[in-house]
């Protein structure tokens, strides 16, 4: 099987998944920390695809799964720091935009894959463009390194994309000495064991159980729904990692890009006060031109794959 269409159907899941991400951050668990504990507590129901093939390969290939799987909870947990402070549409591109050149560099050193040729080209493309639909380049202030808001932001954003480079990278490590289900499973329990790292802050604590009384059906519902969903996307984007290679199949990330800024549109009209998007002449050229970069970099892909 193709790994092309298997990932374009996770970023599309992926992006409805963070346009949901800011709606519930904001509506609902007003705490980067709470949301985070949801996540990592659901990740144990990644054991459901145990019995679809082997997933026992030794006690050090499962603890290998396990540790990754600790660094994609550092990972998520910077990201929804910067989800919370900043648009939804903003973060989202910049953090994926980063972490296929992490991607890359990591790939090289830890896997051996080097990127030549089209396939170069084409991941330029998608960075390029994705760089260019996240950043905006009238707002001064977000080039304002003097900030203690954007410097903050930039660190949670830069460290984010770092460790999902590494994490993606380790991934497909796992996936190459074991399976796609022995990897998944494994890497999901040690997401689930390092949820209970965010206990250890009294802080935190404070705020999980204190959060969690006021959350209201509804909105544990809505959280439910939304990684239920997230899990299907990481079962997917993991399996064509598995698939293809790591570096490109990351870069896609461009699709993922162009899902969301129609998402947050359209949500804004329900959520005015939580999403909102500029839609003024130059930021829909700029945007315009982006898409048209990640397009020419998936049609790099195609041709190339």
């Amino acid at each position: 099987m193709h790994f092309l269409p298997i990932a374009f159907l996770a970023y599309f899941l992926i992006a409805l998944n963070l346009t949901l991400d800011k709606i519930i951050l904001k509506k609902a668990l007003p705490s980067p920390v709470v949301y985070c504990f949801y996540v990592g507590l659901m990740s144990i129901f990644g054991v459901v695809f145990a019995p679809f093939g082997r997933f026992w390969f030794g006690p050090e290939a499962a603890l290998a799964g396990i540790l990754v799987g600790a660094v994609f909870m550092a990972a998520i947990y910077l990201m929804y720091k910067a989800l919370f402070s900043c648009e939804a549409s903003r973060v989202g591109p910049i953090i994926g935009a980063l972490t296929p050149i992490f991607v890359a560099f990591f790939s090289f050193f830890i896997l051996g894959e080097v990127l030549n040729g089209r396939s170069f080209l084409a991941f330029l493309l998608l960075v390029v463009g994705g760089l260019a639909i996240a950043i905006d380049f009238r707002d001064k202030e977000s080039f304002d390194f003097r900030s203690r808001r954007n410097q903050k932001l930039f660190r949670n954003v830069i460290l984010s994309a770092l460790i999902f480079g590494l994490y993606y990278v380790l991934l497909k490590s796992v996936f190459n000495e074991q399976n796609f289900i022995a990897g998944l499973v494994w890497t999901r329990v040690g997401a689930f064991l390092a949820t209970f790292l965010l206990l250890i802050p009294a802080r935190n604590r404070r705020l999980i159980f204190q959060k969690t009384k006021k959350t209201g059906i509804a909105s544990g519902g809505l959280v439910i729904l939304n990684k239920t969903m997230s899990g299907i996307a990481f079962a997917l984007l993991n399996y064509a990692i598995s698939l293809g290679n790591v570096a490109i199949v990351n870069a896609m990330q461009g699709l993922q890009y162009i899902f969301l800024l129609f998402l947050v549109v359209l949500f804004s009209k329900f959520y005015p006060k939580i999403l909102n998007e500029e839609t003024d002449k130059f930021a829909l050229f700029q945007k315009g031109f982006a898409v048209i970069l990640i397009f020419s970099g998936l049609f790099m892909i195609g041709f190339v794959h």
